[in-house]
This record gives C-alpha cells, structure tokens and sequence, in this order.
C-alpha cells in the first residue's frame, strides 16, 4: 500500500489566508459561475427587472461579500425567494407600471441594506429565533407557489399583465392557456422536463455540469431549430454599462404618498431577506466539509452593505443563495474567495458572451425559475411537516393561504399569530370545564394570563453548577419552551462555561415544548458535541409527543394516552428480523447525534434514525436502523439508507474509509488517499471499484484481509468507515435496504470482528 495523496488538513480562512486556496476556488468560482449566469436572469425576469440587474447583483455580491461576510462557503447573489417581494413593489410604487416603479424600487432596496448594517450591528440576527420554525417553511412555501404561478404566463410564450394579487395571476392563467404558443410551450416543457431530470440523475457524467446550465445550452439549440423571434429571447445591452438603471432618490422623496409603500416594502425586504439569509448560511455550514461555523450578525452586516451598493449600481436584492453554495461546494470550494471567483468570470461571460446569452429563450428561464419555486413547495414539504405534527400543518397551511390571500408581511404576521393562539388554546383548560362548573370564568382567565405570561417569560427556573465524574456540569432547570421564549433561554446557554458539560431539565412545572424549541434544543446539542462536551436533556419522557417525529411538540397531559403504534408492513417484517437475531426493535423516530464523528453524519440536517434493531449479536453490540437526512439546498427532500453501526470493538483501529469511487470525496477533510496493492486479482478489480482513506499516516494493511476485500467485490458499492472501536457500514447506492438484503449487514458485522481479529494477532 503507498501513499497517493499527501496533503495536510487544513482549516481556511478568510481574508488574505484564504488566497492560498485560489486553485479551488477559482474552478469552484468558475461552476459557481456557469450556474448563476441562468439563475440571475431568470430571477431578475422573475422580479419584474431588466434581465441585466440580476448579472449585476450577482457580480456585485460576488466582489463584496469575500471582504465583509462572515460565512466560509456561501455563495450571494440575487435569490428567487425575494423576486415575488420585488415585482409587487415594482408594482405598488410605480402604479402598476414595472419601468416606472424599478428606480423607486432602487431606493427601497438600498434603504433595506441601510438597516441591515444598523441591525447587524445592534447583533439582531439572534431574534430569528423568535419566528415558528413552521412560519418560515410555509413562508418559503408560500414564495414557491407565487413564483410558479407566476411564471407559467412566460413558459407558455404570453405576456402576462403585472399584478400584485396572486389570486388575480391564477385566475388569469385560464386566458392564458387558451393563447398558448405551441413551440414556446414546447420548448418550455422540454427544458422544464430536462430540469427534473438533470437535477434527479445519478449519472455522473451528467452532474458533472449543473442542471440550469445544461438546460440553457439546450434552450439555445431549440430556439434555433424553432427560429424564435427576438421577442421571444432575453435580451441583455452588448455594454453592461448601458443596461444600468439608477435609483430614484428624488422621485421617492418628493412623493410623500410613496412613503408608506416605501416603509412597508424596506420592512418585507429586511424580513425575508434576513429570514432566508439566516437559514441558509444554517444549512450551508450544516455541509461545509470543514464543519466551520459562520457568523450570522457579520454575514447580516456583508448583505446589507452588498444591497446598498447593488441598488446603487441598479441591482436586485442580495442573499446566501442555497443552489449556488451547494454548487461551490461540490466543486471544492473553500472560502468566500469563490464568490470573487465567480463574479470575475461572470463578468467575463457577460462583456464576451453577450451574443450567446441573447440567444437564451424566455421560456427556457421561466422554466429554470419554476423548478427553484417547486423544490419550495413542492409535495414533499407538505408531507414532512404533516409528519412532525397535525398543529405544524395547520400553521403551515395557514401561513402559506394567509400569504397567498394577502401579501408577504402580513401573511408572516398572521402565521406568528397564529402560532402564538395555537399554544395559549392547547394550554387552556377545555371550555367544557367552566360550563360544568368545574372551572369558574375568573379562574379561566386566570389561566389564561399565567400561560400568556410563560409563553413570554424566561423558561429559565434556575441554573446550579455540579460535579460529575470530576467534571463540571451546569444543570439547567426549565418549565415551557416555545419559540417566543427562546430568547432568554439562548442568552443564559451562551453565558454558560464553554468547557463545563450541560444537562436540560425539563421540570413538571413545564406545560408545553413546542416544535421550534424543540429543533433548538436539537442543535444546542449537536454544538456541545462539536465542542466536545456532553448536553443531556431530562425529564422528557414525562412529556408526550403530537406525533412520532423526533422534533415535534410535547406536553405533559395526563390525559393524554399513548397510543399502540401500528406497525407498517416494513416495521412488521424488520421486527420479525429484530427476533430472528435475538435484538430489541423500536419502530419510533429518533434524533441522531454524531457521538463517534462519523464523516457520513457529519453533512445535513434534521438527521434522524427509526426501525432501530440493536442490542448483542453474537456477543458483539450492533445497531442497525434506517437514516435519513436532508441536504442544502434540498431542504425537505430526505436522503434514506439503511445503516449498521459494530462496536465497541475490544481495541481501537486506526480510522479509514473505504468507499466506492468518489463518494464523500469532498467531506474525507483530513483523511489521505492510499493505494491498494494491486499485485492480486482480486486486489486490481478492488482498486478500480473502491477508494481507501486514512487518516493519521496510519497503516491499514493488517485491516484489508482478503475475506474483506472479497466481501467488497461480493456486494458492491459498499461503504465503510472505522473511528476508533467504531465501524459503520452501508450501500450508498441503495435507498432503504429490502428487508430480504438486511441479513448482508449482518453478514458485514461477522466480518468486521474477524477483521479485526486477524489484524490483531497479525
């Protein structure tokens, strides 16, 4: 075995450090690129602007965001989440007329990247926390619908009339199919197809290139063989200079009527654009193979700075764009130098490119955009909030109507409230109580102004410093925790020391835990294990779930019963299994912490484990359960497999992976590359199928006996991976395993302890 890779960890940085990486972020900067130039048009026609104000935008944040921001791998730039906010103010300030109302709209967008920097530097970006978890999907939701609704008119080849009302866009859409252009909507149906299916290959060759970019060389070729006219294409100024329009400080000041519209607009921008921001630099570090950690309140302050300069320059609106981060991390890219990167090169396409880029069909951006807006809202995003709860459904529908009905900012307000009602109607005693005479009218409000209080209120009861094994432990002691009071909660953990371990006690003075806290509490946890301290959270099992999702809301009413579970056909045949081989079986949803610092759970989010088997096989502890996890910019589509976890073994091993091909080549963040002898047959064909890492300089050659090896070839595209006395297993090419091939898992399990048998006498 030799050594083909030898490269040392190392953690980039920002700034100045950071150019030493140059060679990956300029290729990174240069795919990050290619899928950008699409997007950033097809955002800008989507908001109502001249298609070159998203280039601008995207070149702008691109050049300013390396100096200022405070995330590592996020790439900014105009975002379709913004583009339905823009075109109704487009439309409000200008009367209806989208040429008139862009300069006023200028203004407004420079004013929200003015109170940006001031909300970044009075550290707003912690109040995020305060919003329902379930508002802010269905927010985005809500974005996704608009968009599509509002893009179908240009996939069909019409002109559609500008409007505000999204009722009044979908119930013009009847007209507008009858006027349909048969090759325009042709061609759109082919692009919008070939966008699903780009995004959803597996075929390597094909991912090699982003789906947007293939799908516009594509549009170009058909709009040639269809002779599409002019009209019928985008059309970018052959100097970039000429396309610029400048903000109308002058028309909003002198028109005090536009003032309202101009406050209410800068207060929905600075919203969304701070919700989105924060949730996808969240994502974003939840896939940075260096695990780094970016600073909310700095990127707050880099996107504020970022508008202020784009409206200047006549551009759109600039956030993290979740697309575009994924895209730079799968190309390698390693800090926010690839975003210079990119706005270079795109600046290139765009001065020499110009002819090529006018040769790009509407249609075939509308389609573009209409996929970003169905991944927000597509079936999938209904079905998992269903499944944390029926009342995070019920919010998030309401959320997504009320925004349909109204606009944007009212209908986040309406959604807050909502939520705000529905915890103070599942804390207060049934009204029957008080018609019975169990309950008189005074002691109901009572009630109702104590739970008001504590959906308010510090959850915080006390916090007492304790020993433990000869460690410190900080026991914090809590009643309710919902998102309204998270706040105070985040401000007594932050103060707490960072090398003492945390236990969360809920206590029976708790009357609910809802969903948002909930997912707070989950990732305080996961940020105590990256820290290499323990969190431990008691007094949970005395609340019970809405539903068996691991993050859903939990109260402790006696009156509620838990329910016997139904097992599904899946459950019912993994259980039979679970007996087969004497292990104890749970069917429920459980979070799952990366405890041994597995590479495969270090990437995603909502990371979770059900259909658990686990306990003595064969004298040795197992695990085994069906995983899932979602990944940026795949926010509610889950990644299933099923996993098996061997260990403790009786002695450490060196840490290694094998893996098959590329698989995780970007997260391996410390481990080298090694050469298998290929002198043996079986060795050769290995080679060309699997990677081996390790980490350490460590020699792994006692480790790869030939049974394993032969077990490799016998089950291809296997995964493995060994931290310490630890060894995970499974197939990255299967989704769930069939319940018939689980006993392969098994069979993995009898090879790992006589692997290491082997190479411990060896």
């Amino acid at each position: 075995m030799s050594e083909v890779v030898n490269e040392p960890a190392v953690q980039p940085q920002n700034g100045i450090k950071g150019l030493r990486h140059w060679r990956y972020d300029m290729l990174a900067g240069l795919q990050v690129a290619m899928v950008s130039l699409p997007l950033s048009l097809a955002i800008a026609i989507a908001s109502g602007a001249p298609p070159v104000a998203g280039l601008i935008s995207a070149i702008i944040a691109g050049l300013i965001f390396p100096l200022l921001g405070g995330a590592y791998v996020t790439i900014s730039g105009p975002a379709a989440g913004l583009a339905p906010a823009l075109l109704a103010g487009m439309l409000t300030l200008g009367s209806g007329d989208l040429a008139a109302g862009y300069p006023l709209l200028l203004v407004a967008i420079c004013l929200t990247g003015f109170v940006q920097v001031i909300l970044s530097a009075l550290k707003a970006g912690k109040y995020a926390i305060f919003l329902p978890a379930t508002v802010v999907e269905g927010m985005l939701a809500a974005i996704g619908v608009m968009i599509i609704i509002k893009q179908l008119p240009l996939l069909i080849g019409v002109k559609a009339v500008p409007t505000k009302s999204i009722l009044a866009a979908l119930a013009n859409l009847p007209g507008y199919f009858l006027r349909l252009d048969v090759k325009v909507f042709l061609l759109g149906g082919i692009c919008l197809f070939l966008m699903f299916f780009f995004n959803r290959s597996k075929n390597r060759w094909i991912k090699r290139l982003p789906a947007p970019v293939l799908v516009a060389g594509v549009g170009i070729a058909l709009g040639y063989l269809f002779q599409f006219e002019p009209n019928q294409l985008i059309k970018v100024p052959d100097q970039i200079l000429h396309g610029v329009t400048l903000p109308n400080f002058s028309g909003v000041w002198e028109r005090q009527d536009l003032w309202w519209s101009v406050i209410v607009i800068v207060i929905t921008l600075t919203l969304i654009d701070g919700i989105e921001s924060l949730a996808t630099i969240a994502a974003v570090d939840k896939i940075d193979p260096f695990q780094r950690k970016s600073n909310p309140n700095v990127t707050l302050r880099a996107m504020g700075v970022s508008n202020m300069l784009s409206s200047l320059a006549g551009g759109l609106t600039i956030i993290p764009g979740g697309v575009k981060s994924r895209a730079n991390i799968d190309a390698g890219g390693r800090t926010l130098w690839a975003n210079a990167y990119n706005a270079v090169f795109l600046l290139v396409f765009t001065l020499l490119g110009t002819g090529l880029i006018n040769r790009i069909p509407l249609a075939t951006l509308a389609a573009i955009i209409i996929y970003v807006g169905w991944r927000l809202c597509q079936p999938g995003v209904f079905s998992k909030t269903y499944g944390i709860g029926k009342d995070q459904f019920v919010i998030f529908v309401g959320t997504i109507t009320a925004i349909l009905v109204t606009d944007l900012l009212m209908g986040i307000l309406l959604g807050v409230l909502a939520e705000f009602l529905l915890l103070l109607y599942l804390l207060m005693p049934s009204f029957r109580y008080v018609l019975r005479g169990h309950l008189t009218f005074r002691r109901s409000f009572e009630f109702l102004r104590a739970h008001l209080s504590g959906l308010l209120k510090s959850p915080v009861i006390k916090v007492k410093t304790i020993e433990q094994a000869g460690k410190e432990t900080c026991e914090v002691s809590l009643s309710s925790v919902v998102c309204f009071n998270l706040l105070h909660l985040d401000k007594v953990l932050a103060l707490l020391p960072r090398h003492a371990d945390v236990a969360l006690v809920v206590t029976e003075s708790g009357k609910i835990i809802d969903h948002t806290a909930m997912e707070y509490l989950h990732h305080f946890r996961e940020e105590c294990l990256r820290e290499g301290r323990s969190c431990t959270i008691q007094g949970m099992e005395n609340y019970y779930p809405f539903s068996q999702h691991s993050l859903s809301a939990r109260m402790p009413d006696v009156q509620l019963m838990r329910q016997e579970e139904t097992l599904s056909e899946r459950q019912q045949q993994m259980s039979e299994i679970a007996g087969r081989y004497d292990l104890v079986f749970s069917p429920g949803i459980e979070t799952t912490l990366n405890a041994q610092d597995f590479v495969y759970f270090r990437r995603g989010d909502n990371k979770q484990k059900r259909n658990v088997m686990s306990g003595l096989y064969k004298g040795r502890q197992v695990k085994l359960f069906d995983y899932s996890h979602t990944r940026a910019p795949d926010y509610y589509s889950e990644h299933r497999h099923t996993l098996i976890i061997v260990g403790p073994l009786e002695k450490a091993i060196p840490d290694f992976i094998v893996a098959p091909a590329h698989y995780l080549e970007r997260y391996l963040v410390g481990y080298r590359e090694v050469a298998v002898d290929d002198a043996v047959d079986n060795r050769r064909e290995f080679s060309q199928i699997y990677r081996v890492y390790t980490k350490n300089d460590a020699d792994i050659r006692g480790y790869l006996t030939d049974e394993l090896i032969q077990f490799f070839m016998d089950n291809p595209k296997f995964y493995m991976e060994v931290r310490g006395t630890m060894c995970l297993a499974f197939r990255p090419d299967k989704e769930l395993e069939q319940v018939s091939t689980i006993p392969i898992l098994f069979s993995f399990a009898d090879l790992c302890d006589k692997t290491h048998a082997q190479a411990g006498t060896a």
